[in-house]
């Protein structure tokens, strides 16, 4: 029997739906954006969300890994800080200068520079023994930084000795980051002069730079054999000091790795940061005096770090903020301003002549 026109439309428009259909393989549907599984029954089981879980686990692994190594890269840049700077003069032009060592309380290997003072004859310091200040070198740095304060203090009468922190300069060991250790190394700076006879160990004093006077300070707390102590840019809280230590090395928001970071740095030095406290330790300095120095027109190591650690510590003490650029004596000489405010105190808790 001859098909109708209308028969013969429908097969051509079915078969021209056919030819425009997806393309399948078996019983699988390739749709566009999801997969589909057709069963038996004629049901569909989509599987795409499985696929779109697949992709989120990939990028929040992937974000969290990112998120880690950068803190983690933070941690090592703390850990392990970089050179220091070359100088444009040696230890060996210091007059009778001497590199020496002693082991530090835990028993690194502690290398320094011995700068013994020549009092004039007549003068009141021309004695066997003599005040001794120890300087504190900051993190990073080396010795040969604090030369210009060596020069200043024995030229005034006062034996010297430079020390280099463990893992920095001539010295053993591993760095200790911000300090946690480094107040091990003044004790046994301080151990070594009871030695010399040259020193009068009743009169021994500590001044420190950044790190180095948080460690002066932790020190002289634990060690009654400190007359007295200068904390030039001092850092009050180790926890702060990462924070500036990481908004420095990467420009990237803070807050987002701190606590991370933190977390690396206590694991890798076996002792949580709040464990050790300039601030505490500060309180316990009385009643030995206490000058802190600060520098205008330049950012601290931790903004507010000076007024903190001041506030903690009892009387005797005094804030002096100088005009001059913070590196003032690192590697440069000081100015007449900065001798004359070192000297006075140095002078007045050695119970001399002004």
């Amino acid at each position: 029997m001859p098909r109708s026109l209308t028969s013969h439309t429908s097969d051509r428009l079915a078969s021209g739906h056919a030819e425009n259909a997806e393309p399948t393989t078996g019983d699988r549907t390739l749709g566009l954006g999801y997969a589909s599984v057709t069963g038996g029954d004629g049901g569909i089981v989509t599987t795409g969300w499985k696929v779109g879980i697949g992709t989120v686990v990939v990028v929040v692994t992937m974000t969290v890994a990112m998120w880690f190594t950068i803190a983690y890269i933070s941690a090592d840049a703390i850990l392990n800080p970089s050179p220091p700077r070359e100088l444009p003069f040696l230890a060996e032009q210091m007059f009778q200068a001497q590199a020496v060592e002693f082991p530090a309380r835990d028993g690194v290997r502690i290398g320094a520079l011995w700068v013994p003072t020549v009092a004039p004859a007549g003068s009141e310091l021309a004695q066997t023994k003599r005040p001794t200040v120890i300087l504190l070198h900051g993190y990073g740095q080396t010795r040969d930084v604090l030369l210009p304060q060596a020069e200043l203090i024995v030229n005034a009468g006062f034996n010297a000795l430079i020390i280099d922190f463990r893992g920095h300069g001539t010295s053993a060991g591993e760095v200790a980051a911000l300090g946690t250790l480094d107040a091990h190394d003044v004790l046994g700076a301080m151990d070594y002069l009871n030695t010399r006879p040259d020193v009068d160990t009743s009169r021994i004093g500590l001044q420190g730079i950044s790190m180095g006077a948080a460690a002066g300070v932790i020190a002289a707390a634990q060690d009654l054999r400190v007359r007295g102590v200068i904390a030039e840019e001092p850092v009050s809280s180790l926890h702060d000091a990462v924070w500036t230590a990481y908004r420095d090395r990467l420009s990237l928001p803070a807050f987002l790795f701190r606590d991370v970071t933190l977390w690396l740095v206590e694991r890798r030095l076996g002792q949580p940061l709040s464990e050790v406290s300039p601030t505490e330790a500060a309180a316990r300095l009385t009643p030995r005096p206490l000058l802190v120095i600060d520098h205008a027109d330049e950012a601290p190591v931790e903004p507010g770090g000076a007024e903190r650690l001041l506030n903690a510590a009892g009387d005797p003490k005094e804030l002096w903020v100088s005009p001059v650029y913070k590196n003032e004596g690192q590697g440069s000489p000081v100015s007449p301003a900065y001798a004359t405010r070192v000297l006075g105190f140095w002078r007045a808790t050695f119970g001399l002549q002004p």
